[in-house]
């Protein structure tokens, strides 16, 4: 399954701990010092490069404000800055490097509040990634239980996103649908999106098709209103899914070919060319031998395309969101 983290949501998360490391005075302006103005610029400097898929670039700001910071004892920016490089890190697929990142954070918190929230959020995910999703639930249901802010549907989402890669139905339909409730309002539009995406497979694998299409469909249009493409192809693929499941072929073949447009004119070749297979096996199990194999001349071509691309971002799916 897929993370379903886009761009927009990364800015927002690490803008948001941000403001944790500079605003803990409530409504009163804290006065920064000279130091912690020039941890703040390079921290804001990281995460404009980060989005821009030049991760050396962000790593290396990432690691000199954190550098400021140590030189300080600013332990709450030292922690924002290690949360960044953990996510950084996992987001490039170095989960040794993120864990480290993720674990000194965690030694500089206690077990309350938002920024320990975001951290153990991070470390569940460090974890699934690293395929242990006994312990990724036990961080998770800690990121939960911590969060005093407006993250608890984000936090419940990832915890049903476990519960569900468990094949945990019943605990993962009750999660979700509490994520869905903290969710609603235009300001959770992204997460309110994953909790819709995640109930819809929930009611595919409980046999309602009819169902699992319409929430996939409401999820479809959040996400389309807010030019999420990564997540627009995850919720063709699961619609895809929930029509072959329903026995509709033709249906079937109409949302992977959407799929595999949306991912090819974004650029993900290699999540298109998986498309195109599936699309390939289909025509080949309706007997449309030349569509199957130009379904698989376009696989290998975009496999082709997709080994020849240097990366330069982390893929958008790398699990919902083939995993919610």
């Amino acid at each position: 399954m897929n993370s379903w983290h886009t761009p927009r949501q990364r800015l927002a998360v690490l803008l948001a701990l941000l403001f944790l490391a500079g605003c803990f005075g409530g409504g009163t302006k804290v006065v920064r010092s000279e130091a912690q103005s020039r941890a703040d610029t390079l921290l804001k400097r990281a995460i404009r490069a980060e989005q821009k898929g030049e991760a050396a670039e962000a790593d290396r700001l990432f690691r000199e404000a954190l550098t400021i910071s140590s030189s300080i004892e600013d332990t709450p920016a030292k922690a924002v800055e290690l949360i960044n490089l953990a996510r950084l890190s996992r987001l490039h697929n170095d989960l040794a490097a993120a864990a480290a990142a993720i674990d000194a954070a965690l030694a500089l918190l206690t077990s309350q509040g938002n920024l320990y929230s975001e951290a153990a959020h991070e470390k569940a995910l460090i974890c699934l990634a690293g395929g242990d999703p006994a312990t990724a639930l036990t961080w998770a249901q800690r990121a939960a239980a911590a969060e005093t802010g407006t993250s608890l549907g984000r936090r419940l989402n990832l915890v049903g996103r476990i519960f569900l890669a468990q094949g945990e139905w019943l605990k993962a339909g009750q999660t979700v649908k509490r994520a869905l409730e903290e969710n609603r309002g235009d300001n959770n539009r992204e997460e309110r999106a994953n909790s819709l995406r995640m109930l819809g497979i929930l009611a595919r694998h409980g046999n309602d098709p009819d169902g699992a299409e319409q929430l996939l469909k409401e999820a479809l249009g959040i996400d389309k209103q807010i030019g999420a493409s990564a997540k627009i192809a995850a919720d063709l693929e699961e619609l895809a899914a929930t029509a072959r499941a329903a026995g509709d072929h033709n249906k079937t073949a109409r949302y992977l070919e959407r799929a595999s447009d949306v991912h090819y004119n974004a650029g993900r070749f290699g999540a298109a060319g998986v498309a195109q297979s599936a699309l390939a096996d289909l025509f080949s199990q309706l007997g449309d031998g030349s569509r199957a194999e130009a379904s698989r001349a376009k696989a290998r071509e975009l496999a082709e395309r997709a080994s020849a691309q240097k990366p330069t971002t982390p893929p958008a799916t790398t699990s919902p969101s083939s995993s919610p």
